[in-house]
Formats: structure tokens, sequence, C-alpha cells
């Protein structure tokens, strides 16, 4: 780097850009900005240097028991700041030590560090957090920031553990439990979400029998009872439904009714691509019907509904499957868990006599799920929120092009969907703003 240090005094320029950089950190009258200067950097943009000492005569005060004492000595640091106009802004200060007669010698906190021996100011560390929290990737930041992935990366990870550090979940007795991929095919992270408060409490990898266990030990880390939870919404996972069971065994399990109805439609599916590769002419006239079948008759264009009227007098097999689907959202709208059960065994009964070998396989896992699909009329549960902050899950990942790091992927589910108090951040950054 070739430097081009100004002249030591502050000409009319340097005391501007001191005077805004005094007022922009809240400066007390213990501290003082005594140099402004520039540094040019070949190919990149200059640099802007601040010096930031304290005053003489000035007593600093303990951080341990934070009386006023005396100066013992003084170690040089630097601290990387907001960007003052278009220049990289770097501070510079000779950060004294308290000479405390109880305590001993101890560094004194800086006003504008959001924690000790931090590389970056408050102000910085602020703006980059929300620009993650707005849904900024990683290396958007970065680029604009001017800073290193992995030094964001570490600043991110650190905020987000000290603001889960505080968090309070004993109050949590509804949780749900759903999976998703790092990466399209590679491994997977499990999340448990408070129903009730709508955020995510706790993320593991993996989506075998033992992840509940793991986001059961989580939340109890941050206050919370695994015994005191009460209900547990889920997909239709096996490894989930014997893992929520052994962890905890208060709580009554609600098979979601979205991951239902999936199960329904993708084996809808899966029986019109059978059939159209049956024989050309079923080909013919399944051309371009995939959501003829899939959607809500009520949701079909007028198109589509005059093609499915169309279609009825040809006996095809995925129109028996679609009448499949359409009874299972009949079971739904039954006015209570009685109706309801009589309706599922009916309907069960139907697809385990039909030759609709793909609805046979649903039907078995119904009856197998009967009681936690009949749990959501008596609580009325679902994992809505669940899907709604999973979907959010997945722009996160899109945006990324996929995780390769899994701590890189909590941090950034717990800074959008946790929740969290970063008053700390936020409480020095405005103070010094």
């Amino acid at each position: 780097m070739e430097g081009c240090r100004l002249e030591a005094r502050m000409d009319e320029k340097a005391g501007m850009l001191a005077r805004l950089f005094e007022r922009s950190m809240g400066l007390g009258r213990e501290w003082e900005v005594t140099d402004v200067w520039f540094e040019e950097r070949g190919g990149a943009p200059d640099e802007l240097h601040v010096r930031v000492a304290h005053a003489r005569g000035e007593a600093v005060e303990c951080p341990v028991c934070h009386r006023r004492c005396g100066t013992y000595d003084a170690r040089e640091r630097t601290w990387r700041h907001l960007d003052i106009w278009q220049y990289e802004t770097i501070v510079h200060c000779a950060v004294p030590r308290a000479d405390c007669p109880e305590d001993g010698v101890h560094t004194v906190r800086m006003p504008w560090e959001v924690r000790p021996n931090s590389h970056f100011t408050a102000l910085f560390e602020a703006e980059v957090l929300v620009m993650a929290m707005s849904g900024m990737t990683v290396t958007e930041i970065a680029k604009r920031v001017r800073e290193s992935d992995r030094r964001v990366w570490a600043m991110l990870g650190r905020a987000a553990r000290e603001a889960r550090e505080a968090a309070d979940y004993s109050g949590v007795t509804r949780a749900g439990i759903d999976d998703t991929a790092c990466r399209r095919g590679q491994s997977y992270i499990s999340t448990m979400v408070d129903l009730d408060g709508a955020r995510v409490v706790a993320v593991c990898e993996g989506r075998d029998k033992g992840a509940p266990a793991r986001l059961a030990a989580q939340l109890e880390e941050h206050g919370g009872d695994r015994m005191a939870i009460r209900e547990v919404t889920r997909d239709m996972s096996e490894a989930y439904a014997l893992g929520a069971a052994e962890a905890m065994p208060n709580a009554a399990q609600t098979v979601d009714r979205f991951h239902v109805m999936q199960l329904f439609c993708k084996a809808t599916d899966k029986v019109r691509c059978r059939e159209a590769k049956s024989c050309e002419e079923k080909r013919r006239l399944l051309r371009r019907t995939k959501y003829v079948w899939l959607k809500r008759p009520e949701r079909l264009t007028e198109w589509q509904r005059a093609r499915k009227e169309s279609l009825a007098s040809e006996h095809l097999l995925c129109a028996r499957a679609c009448a499949m689907t359409e009874a299972m959202r009949a079971v739904y709208a039954c006015p209570d868990r009685a109706s309801a059960a009589s309706e599922l065994d009916r309907l069960t009964s139907w697809m385990m006599h039909s030759n609709v070998d793909e609805m046979k396989v649903v039907a078995k896992t119904v009856r197998k799920e009967r009681e936690g699909i009949l749990n959501w009329f008596s609580r009325n549960a679902t994992n809505a929120i669940m899907e709604g902050l999973n979907s959010v899950i997945q722009s996160i990942k899109r945006a990324a092009r996929g995780f390769r790091n899994t701590s890189y992927f909590e941090t950034m589910i717990f800074l959008r969907l946790g929740r969290l108090d970063f008053s700390a951040q936020t409480t020095v950054a405005c103070a010094t703003h």
C-alpha cells in the first residue's frame, strides 16, 4: 500500500471530517479527535483514518466495578467504521487501561464497541446486521462494505450467538418440527418452531430419529422444558414420529394437514404420469392436464374446468385418484373428530379396494398416521406457521445458492426467523450515533 499522509495539522477539510466523526460517534468530553488523514491505495479506493485520543486529565471507568480511576498505560488498536462519503474509514486509538485499586489493571471498554476486542465499531456491526436481516446474502454484504466473507460471517455468527444466549424459551408449549436441505440433495437440517411465538427456537443437523431430542436439548439450554410441551406438529416422517414420542413424551402429535394433502397430490400426479405412458391415446388425452387434477375445483381456470369435464367419461385412473384427493379435503371439512374419523375410515377402505396402486400406498400411510391426522380436529393445529417460516428458509437457501457450511445456514435462519433481541448491538449503535 502506498501511503500519502497529510500534514498533522488539522486543515479545513480534516477539521470538518473530525467534527462529523465526533457527532456520528457521540464522543463525550473524555474523547477527542486529534488527527485525520487519508491514505492512497493503488487501484483501490482511498482510506480515511481517524485518530481518537483520551482527553488528558480525565479519569477512566473500571470495566469491572465501574468506579472512576486513573490510567495505567495504553495499547494501540484499530476499528473498521462506517464509510464516510466514499472512503473506507479506520479508527485508531491508544486504548487506556484502568488502574483500579480494587480490581487491578483492566482494559477500558470503548464507547463505540459492541463487545471487548471487537474489530468493528457498533455502527458498522449494526449496519451489517440490518442488511443480513433484510434478506441480503453475505456475498452481497461483503461486497458492499468491502470486507471478506469470512469476517462478515464471523461478525453475524457472534451477534446471533450473543442474542440467543439471552433468549428465553420458557413459555414454549406448542412446537412444530420440519426439515430442509442445506443444498439440493445434500445434507439436511431440522428446525423447531414455537407455534405461538412464530419464531425458530432450535436448529440441528440431520432429520433422523434423534433430531427431535437434539432440538429439545437446545430448547432446554435457553430455559425451555421439553416436558412442558403439550403439542408437536410434524410431517409424516416415521423418524420424527418416533423421535418426538421419546424426546417430548407429554406432547400429543399432530400430523400437519399440508403434508397429508401433499402426499395425496403427489400420488395423484404419479398416477397421471404412469397412465400417460401406458399408450398413445392416454398420452394425448392427458397432455397439459397436470394441474387439472391437482388444483382445487374452485381454483380451476375456465379451460381447466372444461377439460376436466370432457375427460369425465374416459374412466381414467388419475380421475379416480383426483376424486380420492377431493374426498380427503372433504374429511378436513368435517365439523368434529368423530365424523372425520368415520369419513376417513370410509375413504381409506375405498382406496385399499381400488385398482389404483399409488393410492393404496397412501391409504396405508394414512391408516398408520390415523391418530395424528385426527388430532387436527381436536386441536385445530396446523404447521401453517411452520410452512410459512420454511418458505423463508427456502428463500435464504436459494439466494445463497445453497450452504456448504451448515453453521452459516443456522446463523441466517436465526437472524431472519429467530425474533432475537439484538438490543446489545442497537443500543450501543444508537448511543454512538
